[in-house]
């Protein structure tokens, strides 16, 4: 895939009012976002001839969102997902554009995640978890129902394993929040994080308090991915495609077999290859944060922290703004929205193009950024991007 790089781009992103209760529907969402991303993009909504979505039963169609935008387009997909859905169907963008399919295609995420399908919400019976989730039955008749006592098993062998501590993961958290102080638009602008309110936060599953979780939103985000040289005609400067990976899995169904394995294992050394670039090179970096553990996971995954010495890395303030890292620079997911993962996306191509210079939300050194998406330990896939 080395042709590809640099070959596509993100050219527009855009979102709709973040709130808990939006008073409307996955639709309206849906449109508010797309047409940020076209004003963005500086594009007639006619040049976009591709629509696709993801959603986990709680939005709405991307024929919906086209014909509302007033046009007939040539390719539409919705698919079932979570997290990393944004990597993949960038990836399947590409694919698209490469191969004639399409010219210009839009990928939105719409959810009333608070006020309408809540993801943490519950709801769920046992009976259902233990044959929509493969192997459940191994697990959820124990007491682990919910994606916090899934990923906690992975995260207390992890931390065992690592020397992590409470405060480790603390650090990710209070770096989250010192971002979305910078950012009016995130829920916790406003309400900075000390460690020692957060070390006297009960837990709610082990090892995570409510500051270790993502949010729940109601919101919509929308991408426009085309080729570069399409890009290059544009108003906005281009954040480029460098390489992708759009999702892989880890050796068995059954995950929790090898609570020690995560998927962003196998797909860190097929993004560097396919972008020609070490660890090394990463400036900037929108890390999937549903929870803050899962954050330090993937710095490891990912060689963007020593194995071993990740507590030690987040600890000396690395994903802070002049840290060595800059991480998750609206907020993420624990701090400023949550959308399954695509604020995060949004996120990293402003960073990578530079687009708050000039204050103190834009990382000094933007030029190459990575995003990971995960779905679980189980799927994951990354992006690098470079202005």
């Amino acid at each position: 895939m080395n042709e590809m790089r640099s070959k596509y781009a993100i050219v527009g992103v855009g979102e709709s009012e973040r709130s808990k209760n939006s008073g409307t529907t996955p639709l309206h969402l849906a449109l508010d976002a797309a047409r940020a991303a076209i004003q963005d993009a500086g594009i007639d909504p006619q040049e976009i001839d591709g629509f696709m979505s993801y959603s986990e039963g709680d939005s709405c169609t991307a024929h919906q969102v086209a014909t509302y935008l007033g046009v007939r387009p040539r390719y539409v997909k919705d698919i079932s997902g979570g997290g990393s859905s944004t990597e993949l169907l960038i990836a399947d963008a590409v694919s698209l554009i490469e191969t004639g399919q399409a010219n210009t295609v839009l990928i939105y995420r719409a959810m009333n995640g608070r006020s309408g399908v809540r993801m943490g919400g519950g709801g769920w019976s046992t009976d259902l978890l233990q044959t929509a989730i493969d192997g459940g039955s191994f697990i959820i008749p124990y007491g682990a129902g919910s994606p916090s006592q899934w990923f906690g098993l992975f995260a207390q062998r992890h931390m065992h394993l690592n020397g992590i501590q409470k405060e480790h993961l603390g650090h990710v958290c209070l770096s989250a929040y010192e971002y979305a102080q910078q950012n009016p638009k995130a829920f916790f602008y406003g309400k900075p994080l000390t460690m020692e309110e957060y070390l006297a936060t009960p837990d709610l599953s082990d090892p995570f308090n409510k500051h270790d979780f993502c949010l729940e939103s109601d919101e919509a985000n929308a991408i426009i991915v085309t080729s570069a040289k399409r890009a290059k005609q544009l108003q906005q400067k281009p954040a480029y495609i460098l390489g992708i990976a759009a999702r892989q899995c880890v050796s068995h169904a059954h995950y929790w077999q090898n609570v020690e394995e995560v998927a962003a294992d196998y797909v860190a050394k097929d993004l560097y290859e396919k972008a020609g670039i070490t660890p090394a090179e990463i400036q900037v970096a929108s890390i999937y944060d549903c929870y803050s553990w899962v954050v330090l996971r993937q710095l490891e995954a990912y060689g963007l922290a020593p194995k071993g010495q990740i507590g030690e890395f987040v600890a000396a303030g690395n994903l802070k703004i002049d840290g060595a890292l800059p991480t998750n620079l609206a907020g993420g997911m624990l701090a400023e929205g949550y959308t399954h993962g695509m604020n995060n996306v949004l996120e990293i191509v402003r960073q990578v193009r530079g687009e708050y210079t000039g204050t103190n939300r834009q990382a000094k050194n933007h030029d190459v950024g990575i995003c990971t998406g995960w779905a679980g330990p189980d799927i994951a896939g990354a992006m690098i991007l470079h202005n």
